[in-house]
């Protein structure tokens, strides 16, 4: 090896004879010679590399530099661009939101509403949408009362004015009430599956509030195995549930006929037999017939008329409901002792009714009637006590709604066959999802009202006094009548002619 510093040469002999001559300079290793970037490589300082190769180092005046402590710190001030003031806001607002105003339910697709960037989303088909829980009501052992509001980061902080200009949920909910029966979907979202609950109208006094705030109230029993029901009987005050809809259910104005008439037209009649939570679909059909229960003397019954186009004189209608056990329905008028009186109820006065104790489903039933005690009956059955609904039951039922001046021309003069109204062989293939979309096929759009009785709640209920349902092309339709009403219509005790069988 030649000396430090000092220069071989190496010829290499290519197999085409060409020579190649490399310059090797080895040198020893020091801090003071190491190699600059591109040295050795066709490199050659120019002012400009010169002067980006001098030591980075902070000289102080009289020329000496700084000590090491301080040489290898950067003081660097960034700009603050639009993207850093916006993570700073979001960022902000999120540990705001979090600390103050909900810390129990914030998600970060909540914050662009909290900042103003979005508005809440709403009640729609086709997502799901956040709900927060406001109220909670144990009716029963195994039964509670859900009331929830669609969640907005901004309620806590805004007035009732606001409140009001913002939820604009009032006409979407009003709709689906003036339709008369619908349901939403709330999701398991550990398990994404959703099943259908229908909202319990507002309790006495306070309709225009809860439109208002877009409240919904559910009444839910926990099921041994049911996924969904098990969720929410574990859910508190505060905590958030997502729903997606309203879906339309059965029309029922258009079948009954004449209902959304003010000339005294005559209208079908309604038995709604309801197992359990079926209630809540049954006062959803009270709700269609009779409106909302306002205190009389206070003029808000004619004003919801007016929007409502409700009927002077609404149609008859008769619950019959069943429970397991007596604390579903207490102080229920039982049904044997409804029967002896001849379905008569001994009326409640509107005092009695406003301050019914225990809440529940009860001060509703007791509502209706007293304000509507010519048109309105109901009755319970309690299986503990050994008490049931029977063929029996039905009839007294279809005999309590008929008026003392009953005719049939109304139902039996011009229902097309083919009509998915009016018609019970149309019925079969009708779906409560699609019901709200159909059209009348009869000759004459008047005078066709039919009489309905009604069945809801477990599917073995249902079954059992209607009939199953029955599935087809990905949809639940309803089927042959069959039951006890199958059984009543085949020996002509209640006339198909002016009957018509509904399943929800």
């Amino acid at each position: 090896m030649p000396p430090t510093g000092q220069a071989k040469d190496i010829r290499l002999v290519h197999s085409n004879t060409t020579s190649l001559q490399i310059r090797i300079i080895s040198r020893p290793y020091s801090s003071k010679n190491k190699l600059s970037p591109g040295e050795g490589m066709g490199y050659h300082p120019t002012p400009q590399n010169q002067k980006q190769e001098q030591p980075k180092q902070n000289q102080k005046p009289d020329g000496s530099s700084s000590s090491n402590s301080n040489s290898n710190k950067t003081f660097f001030k960034p700009s603050l661009t639009n993207t850093t003031l916006l993570i700073a806001a979001f960022l902000s607002g999120y540990l705001f939101h979090s600390i103050i105003l909900r810390p129990n339910d914030l998600s970060l697709r909540d914050v662009p509403v909290l900042l103003g960037l979005t508005s809440p989303p709403t009640l729609n088909t086709t997502s799901f949408v956040p709900y927060t829980i406001v109220e909670r009501e144990q009716v029963s052992s195994t039964a509670f009362v859900l009331v929830v509001e669609p969640f907005n980061p901004l309620h806590n902080i805004m007035s009732e004015e606001e409140i009001k200009r913002n939820v604009n949920l009032r006409n979407d909910l009003q709709e689906a009430w003036h339709h008369g029966l619908w349901c939403v979907e709330i999701k398991q979202p550990q398990l994404q599956v959703a099943r259908d609950y229908t909202p319990l109208p507002p309790p006495v006094g306070q309709e225009k509030e809860d439109m208002v705030r877009g409240r919904l109230r559910f009444l839910i029993r926990k099921m041994e195995g049911g996924e969904v029901s098990s969720y929410l009987s574990k859910l508190k005050v505060g905590d958030k549930v997502e729903l997606r809809g309203p879906h339309l259910g059965f029309d029922v104005a258009k079948r009954l006929g004449g209902l959304e008439s003010t000339s005294g037209e005559e209208q079908g009649r309604v038995v709604f037999l309801a197992g359990g939570t079926g209630i809540a679909p049954a006062l959803q059909v009270a709700r269609r017939l009779y409106g909302p229960v306002y205190e009389k003397g206070t003029g808000k019954e004619e004003e919801w008329k007016e929007v409502e186009d409700m009927p002077t004189t609404p149609p008859k209608m008769t619950i019959v409901w069943a429970n397991r056990f007596r604390e579903d329905c207490p102080d229920c008028e039982d049904l044997e002792e409804l029967r002896k009186r001849g379905y008569l109820i001994p009326l409640p006065s509107l005092n009695q009714a406003k301050n019914a104790a225990g809440g529940g489903i009860m001060p509703y039933l007791q509502d209706i009637k007293a304000h509507h005690p010519e048109q309105f009956t109901y009755a319970c059955t309690v299986d503990a006590e050994k008490k049931f609904i029977d063929a029996k039951t039905i009839l007294d039922a279809v005999v309590s709604t008929t008026p003392k001046s009953s005719s049939s021309a109304l139902t039996k003069s011009t229902a097309s066959p083919s009509c998915p109204l009016h018609s019970s062989s149309a019925l079969i293939s009708v779906s409560d999802r699609q019901d709200h979309e159909a059209k009348c096929k009869c000759a004459s759009s008047h005078a066709n009202g039919k009489n309905l009785l009604m069945v809801s709640g477990p599917d073995g209920f249902i079954a059992r006094f209607a009939g199953p349902k029955a599935w087809s092309e990905g949809l639940e339709r309803q089927g042959h009548v069959a039951g006890v009403a199958g059984e009543l219509m085949r020996k002509e005790k209640v006339r198909k002619e002016e009957w018509m069988v509904l399943k929800l």
